[in-house]
C-alpha cells in the first residue's frame, strides 16, 4: 500500500503534526507500507498532483480545502488527523453540544462587537471563511481521526471520529532521588503567553515558600516581560530561572531532572504532547484539567482545576513532602504511556482504518 501523508509545515519547525508524522513513519514503513510525506506549504501544485497520483490513500494533518479537493478529483480517499481546535467557541470553556448547537454558538461568539472598529469587523468576515474552509474539508474526508480523544468529541460531527494518539518512546531506566536536581526542580516547557497559565504557577510558588525548591521555565513568548514583572512583584526571583527556548534534547534532560513538570493551561489543550514527554522520561505531571491534558497524562499524575493556582500549590507540596511517591508516580505514567501511546498501536489503528477503506489493498 502507498499512503501519501500531507501536512502544511516548513522543515525544521516545531509542531505536534511533525512530531506525530515522525513517529509513525518507521512504524508504517516497517510493516511494508510505502509512504510519501508531502508539506504543501513548501511544495508546486505539479508536485500535489504526482503523489496523490502515486497514493493508494492520502493521510491529511490539515484543513486544506485545495489539497482535499485535487484528491477528491483523482479519485483518492482521504484518512484527515485533526491536531488542532476546530471551533474558536471551545477554546477557553468546552461543553458537550450538537453539531447544531455548536455552530450555533460559533457563530455568535465569532459575530463583532457594536463598538469594534471597522477592520475587526471586518476581521469577523475572514474568521468565517476560515471556518467554511475547515468544515468544507472535513466533508470531503472519508474517515476522522484525532489526536485525543477529548478533540474527537469536541468537534460534534454526526459521523465517527477516531482517537488516532501519537506515538513517543520512553525512557527504560528507572528514575531514583539520584537522578533529581538539587535544590528540587520543577519544571516548565512551553510558550509564554496567557493561555498557558505560566502566572498560576508563579502565584503557586508564592504560596508554597517555606519549601526549598526552584521553578524552571523553558520557552519563549509574548508573555515574558509581564511574567518577569510578576516575579518580581510576588518576590520569588530567587525561586524562579527562566532559560528561554532549548533544544528538544537538552529540554528534556532538564524534565527528567525536576521532581515534576508542571502544565497549568488555561485554553482546551487538544492534546498538551508535553505531558506526554515528562512520562517519557519517568517524570511525573501537575496538569490543569482542561481539553485532553488529563488524557495524555493518565490516572497516576496530578491535577488541578483550570485557574485554581492554590490547588496547583497543594500538589506541587505533595510532591515535595513525598519524594519516593513523586517518582512512582512518574514510573507508573511511563507504563501508561509504554501500553497506550506505542508507534506499533498508532500504526495499527491507522492501518485498521485504511483498511476499511480500501479492503482489496489487503488482499495477500
Amino acid at each position: 500500500m502507498k499512503l501519501l501523508i500531507q501536512h502544511t509545515h516548513k522543515p525544521g519547525e516545531i509542531a505536534g503534526v511533525l512530531t506525530y508524522i515522525d513517529a509513525i513513519v518507521p512504524g508504517l514503513n516497517a510493516t511494508g507500507v510505502e509512504t510519501q510525506i508531502l508539506s504543501t506549504q513548501t511544495t508546486t501544485l505539479k508536485s500535489w498532483i504526482a503523489a496523490i497520483r502515486w497514493a493508494d490513500i492520502v493521510h491529511m494533518n490539515s484543513n486544506h480545502l485545495g489539497f482535499a479537493l485535487l484528491c477528491k478529483l483523482l479519485g483518492k480517499k482521504i484518512i484527515i488527523k485533526y491536531h488542532y481546535l476546530f471551533y474558536i467557541s471551545t477554546h477557553s470553556h468546552y461543553e458537550k453540544l450538537t453539531l447544531w448547537q455548536r455552530l450555533k454558538l460559533e457563530f455568535i461568539q465569532t459575530l463583532p462587537k457594536p463598538n469594534y472598529p471597522l477592520k475587526w469587523k471586518l476581521h469577523t468576515v475572514i474568521k468565517w471563511a476560515r471556518f467554511g474552509i475547515r468544515f468544507g474539508t472535513a466533508l470531503l474526508c472519508n474517515r476522522h481521526t484525532a489526536c485525543s480523544q477529548f478533540l474527537a468529541e469536541s468537534l460534534s460531527f454526526p459521523w465517527k471520529v477516531t482517537a488516532l494518539n501519537c506515538p513517543i518512546e520512553s525512557a527504560s531506566n528507572q528514575k531514583s532521588l539520584e537522578d533529581l536536581t538539587l535544590p528540587y526542580t520543577f519544571a516548565y516547557v512551553g510558550r509564554l503567553n496567557p493561555d498557558k497559565g505560566v502566572d498560576l504557577l508563579l502565584r503557586a510558588t508564592k504560596l508554597i515558600q517555606d519549601y526549598s525548591f526552584q521553578v524552571k521555565i523553558i520557552g519563549s513568548g509574548q508573555d515574558l516581560d509581564r511574567l518577569k514583572a510578576l516575579v518580581e512583584e510576588l518576590e520569588i526571583s530567587s525561586r524562579v530561572e527562566f532559560l528561554g527556548s532549548l533544544p528538544n534534547k537538552e529540554a528534556l534532560e532538564i524534565v527528567r531532572s525536576s521532581l515534576a513538570l508542571v502544565v497549568p493551561s488555561r485554553w482546551q489543550e487538544p492534546a498538551g504532547y508535553v505531558a506526554l514527554e515528562a512520562s517519557s522520561v519517568r517524570t511525573c505531571s501537575i496538569v490543569s484539567k482542561v481539553g485532553g491534558l488529563p488524557e495524555m497524562a493518565g490516572e497516576s499524575n496530578l491535577f488541578f482545576d483550570r485557574e485554581d493556582y492554590k490547588t496547583l500549590a497543594q500538589q506541587m507540596q505533595i510532591c515535595l513532602e513525598n519524594l519516593t511517591k513523586a517518582l512512582e508516580r512518574g514510573n507508573q505514567a511511563n507504563q501508561y504511556i509504554s501500553e497506550q501511546f506505542t508507534c506499533k498501536k498508532a500504526v495499527q489503528e491507522l492501518l485498521e482504518i485504511c483498511q476499511e477503506l480500501e479492503p482489496n489493498l489487503f488482499l495477500i
